[in-house]
């Protein structure tokens, strides 16, 4: 039992040290160690999927669900993950982690809807990942996270017809480079 505490006690201490002379760099232009990146990815993992566990939300498939939802995907989160045709804004390129790739189809297939719901509805520490809970309608959250789910199969020309009705769309998609 000695040696387990002074092992904890030395590991400490290290952490201290660590810590107190800047070793660990927190620029965002600087990637995390690989070993870093295992655990936060771990942790970040673990307590989306158990954390949704209880979440209760219809069925993400209903493609009413999603056309409802374009308008606020439009508005808040083609800024750091793009949409059909659009790129991300400039500010999504600073991000570290960067956002999520939500054109490729990857994240949709590793998470369900439940995990995808509470992502939105909670954000992600340490990514630039908002809590959108604070700010929209559980139907709302419903919703976007539908769209998302449906966000893989769109064309940009499908893309432009769901959200023809955002405020500033005409002039984003002609800013796109979209045609």
């Amino acid at each position: 039992m000695k040696a387990f505490l002074l092992l904890v006690a030395a590991a400490l201490v290290a952490i201290a040290v660590a810590l107190w002379t800047g070793i660990f760099n927190v620029s965002a232009l600087v990637p995390h160690w690989g070993i870093t990146s295992e655990i936060i990815e771990f942790a970040r993992d673990r307590s989306v999927e158990v954390h949704s566990r209880d979440v209760r939300i219809p069925s993400l498939d209903d493609p009413k669900l999603a056309a409802r939802g374009a308008s606020q995907y439009h508005e808040t989160c083609r800024i750091c993950h793009g949409a059909p045709g659009v790129a991300a804004e400039v500010i999504a390129q600073g991000l570290y982690p960067a956002p999520a790739d939500l054109l490729s189809g990857e994240s949709q297939k590793e998470l369900g809807d439940k995990q995808l719901f509470w992502i939105i509805e909670n954000g992600l520490k340490m990514t630039g990942m908002p809590a959108f809970g604070t700010t929209y309608q559980k139907n709302e959250l419903i919703e976007i996270a539908a769209f998302v789910k449906h966000l893989p199969a769109m064309t940009p020309q499908q893309y432009r017809a769901a959200t023809s009705n955002s405020g500033q769309n005409t002039q984003e998609h002609n800013n796109s480079g979209a045609p």
